[in-house]
């Protein structure tokens, strides 16, 4: 959390704090505008909460010395944080209106991309990274509420996110949004690879992708300047890049590998079962 996001939130919570004082007849210490050790102090208790499974509790349960002793109400009481939850604002919700149907994500925008900054100016990635999403188990209202019904939460926010392979640290990550996305008529899995691997250009390193992101014009794209980096991803069985004496039939043996080669590029066909088999592009 840097200065200049703390900034940003304290801005604009102060800003509908003083919009709710108006229907108080009686303003007392609740009620009075929040300052940056506060809001420390508020992310505190929300970040202590989730460490300690306690998210599930109602905030009368979260400040009751009998549930969770006095840790939480050490730093403020239960109507403040009540208070300050309710106010809590990312953005300028007058102009909101302008720019929500075109960037749903519009609320949280400017402090999401303030954060990856952060993630991406701290850290140096190794050798490996990888792409992927997360579903974010979330069931509020949302415009961009994802169900994935094989996913265990279902329901969620699905975020695409570029990770350290080895160390699981996140170097960049995006909402998934749909069609909402503006790639510029690019396909949307290439449009994330190519957009969350900008802070690593240059550099040979490997990106392991799943079969929504991977297609064989990504590969060599990728291989290219100003990219110049390598590529290990499944590839769907429809994809027309795969060669039809590789696809699955009825008379290949199970457990075959099959080879094809195109300059730099290698593609690995595997039939590990009757009705199926796995591409992989390298």
């Amino acid at each position: 959390m840097s200065n200049e996001i703390c900034e940003e939130i304290l801005k604009w919570t102060n800003a509908e704090i003083a919009i709710r004082k108006q229907s108080y007849e009686n303003i007392t210490s609740t009620q009075k505008e929040t300052n940056k050790e506060e809001l420390n102090a508020l992310f505190g208790v929300l970040l202590l909460a989730a460490a300690l499974k306690d998210n599930h509790l109602t905030s009368d349960e979260l400040f009751n010395t009998s549930f969770c002793g006095t840790r939480y109400i050490d730093c403020m009481s239960r109507e403040r944080f009540d208070f300050l939850i309710r106010c809590l604002r990312f953005d300028d919700r007058t102009i909101r209106i302008q720019t929500l149907q075109s960037d749903p994500f519009t609320p949280i925008r400017k402090i999401w991309d303030l954060l990856i900054v952060q993630c991406r100016d701290n850290y140096i990635p190794g050798t490996n990274v990888t792409i992927d999403e997360q579903l974010l188990a979330f069931r509020g209202r949302c415009k961009f509420k994802t169900y994935i019904p094989k996913k265990p939460a279902k329901y969620g926010l699905k975020i695409e996110m570029m990770c350290d392979s080895g160390t699981r640290y996140m170097i960049d990550a995006m909402p998934y949004l749909g069609k909402r996305t503006h790639t510029g008529d690019v396909p949307l899995g290439e449009y994330v690879v190519k957009e969350f691997t900008r802070s690593i250009r240059g550099s040979n390193r490997n990106v392991t992708t799943d079969n929504w992101f991977t297609s064989v014009p990504l590969a060599k794209n990728l291989l290219q300047q100003p990219y110049k980096l390598t590529i290990v991803g499944t590839l769907r069985a429809n994809k027309t890049e795969i060669p039809e004496e590789m696809k699955n039939y009825r008379g290949r043996a199970i457990g075959t590998a099959m080879f094809c080669y195109n300059g730099p590029l290698t593609l690995l066909s595997f039939k590990p079962k009757p009705s199926n088999i796995f591409a992989v592009v390298l």
